[in-house]
């Protein structure tokens, strides 16, 4: 059959199904349909939201033996997994991956429709299992026909779901997929018995390093025997798509990372992208991360393969190098980048749901790692969140930290110009993944400051921040590039890292300037607050705490990052910021922290910042002498009698993303919350607001340096006569010394993120989002019924 022929005789099928019944029955219709061959683009054409939704409305009967059918035949290639039957499989693989999402619609996260419930999870007891025609295909009804009168495609089904088995249609495909994910000759190199030594072990992980025992010892982790648990080795490791972490290329033996495979391996992916997608369809508001019941199958304890899934994936993501190969790249080069993106995804969805796993490693009396049995038959448990907190090795480690600075410094190298390098557009999901490693590899932070360069993350980061400030569609990248960098700033080791030269050049409109990375840091955040989007208002308090708690270790400052922190301490003094709401000047809170840390701590070394200080001292000495007449004056001449949803629209934003700024010990929450409170009063200085304001600003370190540098700068113009090189002044600047002249330095305050179930939802949320739009071309989702995100729809869309 030719192929335009092959797509008539399924778009006929499909045109069937919807507009009569047909029955289970039927073997010359259902055989027919899975042996036409159809593309994954041509069942996605053919099948559009419509007729999807139609046939599950209309039709349910037919989707039910289409669905059943389906999933039967995955589990008899699963059991034979004879080669001429794979093109079949495949069809399979993606009328489920089309259909799936429209049935999930209607599933208990969505609109609990009873039928779809019935046919997911049913086990034949009632509603649909009791139906004479579906009844026999997902295990109930049976006794109302004789063995005998069984149509074929329902003995098809019953071989899999045999009376003392009867497992629910969603368990089953989920486990199809995982087991297809290594079936010989379909997704994996099959090698017999006789070739490979009989016990091949994984990774030794008894063999620690004196760096591992120290970072382990620093982080309080301690060892725990346990007699038995739930084996964490992946078996057999052979089968691993790739080496890195848990397995190395010795262990993979022959053709280690073969490529041969990734055109299955994305259809199956993709089938169980579309089978995790139930979270699309819960209202954000009521989104539970332990309710789906399908990832909770795909990340149990017992999901077939789950830990050679994990490192597969892991593995193929970390070992891409967009640089290996020329932007004009073959076919076979184009389905690996395919997997690699998809592999992301599909890895963040699995490490979404669940509780966190455990960082403590556990072993049995043999010394190989486990779970406890109470705590892998949890509700909640998630196989692969604990293996990705229990990595806990040096070499591990660095090849996971190598493998995200790589792939995230294609972002700004694939835009270079004398660097040949293929773009990778999966940079948001994968630093959704460096965020989780960030957050549940206890390890893994410490590492990566401690034994990487840190800058190495921070450049994209920072470029990524710089390029997309603008842009409203990537208002949600600029959030998760400030959650990590909000993290990782509350680490000492952080600040003291970025005072490393910055050298690269980079392919924007970023400002020049010979320094350090803390200065490319401030000069990017600076230039998200006064050239950013409105949107980026409420985290303008996280943008200063992060330079806040990297400035006591800010050695030496170039003259333009002096010059943009000066800048944002008028900006934020000024009467349009400073009056827009009652607890605006705490901006200038965490400003003058910068300032009085990098006086009191840095004071050497960082003379362009105390000269800019000293120029600036209007602005310092208005804010000290500020009076309550002059501060109404001043609200008044800016905001005159302007209603309070004008007065408070800086307010307004704020309390949109209150909750998911994810700080500790500097009442950003509280900031939100509060100015959430006065919309709808206008905003107006008082006698107690002036109080509050002086108490919270600390002006006395700054004050003090004024008062005695600023005669010592005017002495030096008044005798060149106003004539002056600055470079002699920053010299005087550097030879004064101010000890005994400030105040007793301060205790440095570092503020840490602190998570909640907040900032959980936002990524969620923004992860899902990412995965939407990232899967247009080949529409996975449709965005009619998504309820976790706002979905704006086309006019011309169906």
């Amino acid at each position: 059959m030719g192929q335009s022929a092959s797509k008539e005789k399924f778009g006929e099928s499909v045109q069937a199904l919807i507009k009569v019944d047909i029955s289970a029955d039927d073997a010359d219709f259902w055989d027919e349909l899975w042996k036409i061959p159809s593309s994954a683009e041509e069942v996605f054409e053919l099948i559009p939201p419509s007729a999807a939704r139609k046939l599950r409305d209309d039709r349910f009967e037919n989707l039910a033996t289409l669905f059943t059918q389906a999933v039967a035949q995955l589990c008899q290639i699963v059991e034979t997994p004879y080669s001429i039957y794979f093109d079949q499989a495949l069809n399979c693989v993606r009328v489920l991956t089309r259909v799936l999402p429209f049935l999930l619609e209607k599933g208990d996260l969505g609109d609990a429709d009873e039928n779809v419930e019935q046919l997911c999870w049913g086990t034949g007891s009632a509603g649909l299992g009791n139906d004479e025609k579906i009844g026999l295909m997902i295990g109930g009804g049976a006794e109302k026909k004789e063995e005998g009168e069984v149509p074929m495609s329902a003995k098809i089904a019953n071989k899999n779901l045999d009376e003392d088995q009867q497992e629910p249609l969603a368990l089953l495909v989920v486990h199809a997929c995982m087991h297809m994910l290594f079936l010989p000759q379909f997704t994996c190199d099959f090698y017999e018995d006789s070739t490979l030594p009989k016990h091949r072990p994984a990774v030794d992980k008894t063999i620690v390093t004196k760096e591992d025992k120290e970072l382990r010892a620093e982080v309080g982790l301690r060892e725990k025997k346990v007699e038995w648990g739930v084996p964490l080795d992946p078996t057999p490791t052979s089968i691993i798509w790739a080496p890195g972490v848990g397995v190395t290329a010795t262990e993979l033996g022959f053709d280690a990372g073969t490529r041969k495979y990734d055109v299955n391996r994305v259809e199956v992916l993709r089938l169980l992208l579309a089978c995790s997608c139930d979270p699309l369809y819960s209202p954000a508001d009521e989104y539970n991360p332990l309710a789906s019941r399908w990832l909770g199958v795909a990340t149990a304890a017992d999901a077939p393969n789950a830990i050679c899934l994990f490192y597969s994936l892991l593995n193929t993501i970390l070992n891409y190098d967009p640089r290996a190969m020329p932007v004009t790249t073959g076919f076979s080069e184009g389905n690996h980048v395919k997997l690699v993106e998809l592999s992301t995804q599909v890895l963040c969805v699995l490490l979404d749901c669940g509780l966190p796993g455990t960082a403590e490693p556990v072993s049995d009396q043999n010394g190989k790692e486990v779970v406890e049995f109470d705590v892998a038959s949890k509700g909640g448990f998630n196989i692969f969140r604990t293996l990705m907190a229990r990595i806990d090795t040096g070499r591990e480690l660095t090849f996971i930290y190598n493998g995200f600075s790589r792939l995230l410094r294609n972002v700004y190298e694939a835009e270079a110009t004398y660097i040949s390098s293929r773009r990778l557009e999966c940079f948001q999901e994968l630093l959704v993944l460096f965020w989780k490693f960030s957050e549940e590899n206890p390890l893994f932070v410490k590492h990566a400051l401690l034994r990487c360069n840190i800058n190495e993350i921070l450049v994209p980061i920072c470029f990524l921040m710089y390029r997309s400030r603008r842009d409203p569609s990537q208002i949600g990248l600029v959030h998760i590039c400030t959650f990590i960098l909000l993290k990782f700033s509350g680490e000492r080791s952080f600040g003291v890292a970025l005072n490393k030269q910055f050298t690269k050049k980079l392919p924007t409109d970023l400002p020049l300037f010979r320094g350090c990375h803390t200065d490319l840091l401030v000069i990017t955040l600076h230039k998200l607050v006064v050239n950013g989007a409105y949107k980026l208002v409420p985290l303008y308090s996280c943008f200063l705490t992060i330079i806040a708690n990297v400035s006591p270790y800010w050695k030496s400052m170039s003259l333009v990052a002096a010059v943009k922190l000066v800048n944002l301490f008028e900006l934020f003094s000024s009467p349009k910021f400073l009056y827009s709401g009652e607890f605006a000047y705490r901006h200038l809170a965490l400003l003058l922290e910068v300032f009085n840390n990098i006086i009191q701590y840095q004071y050497h070394g960082n003379a362009h910042l105390v000269y800019a200080i000293v120029r600036r001292k209007d602005a310092f000495g208005q804010l000290a002498s500020l009076t309550l007449e002059r501060a109404q004056a001043a609200c008044h001449k800016v905001y005159g009698e302007q209603t309070s949803q004008q007065k408070n629209v800086d307010a307004a934003m704020k309390s949109m993303d209150a909750k998911a700024i994810p700080m500790s010990n500097n009442n950003a929450h509280d900031d939100a919350s509060q100015n959430s409170e006065v919309v709808g009063t206008p905003f107006y200085p008082t006698q107690e607001w002036l109080e509050e304001l002086k108490d919270s600003l600390p002006m006395e370190a700054v004050t003090r340096l004024l008062q005695h540098l600023v005669p010592v700068v005017d002495d030096i113009v008044n005798k060149k006569s106003g004539v002056v090189d600055e470079q002699e002044i920053l010299d005087v600047l550097n030879e004064i010394t101010m000890v005994g002249l400030l105040p007793v330095p301060h205790s440095i305050v570092i503020r840490k993120y602190q998570p909640n179930q907040y900032t959980a939802l936002w990524f969620t949320a923004f992860m899902w989002g990412v995965i939407f739009l990232r899967n247009q071309s080949l529409p996975l989702f449709d965005g009619e019924c998504i309820e976790l995100f706002q979905v704006s729809l086309d006019d011309h869309d169906e």
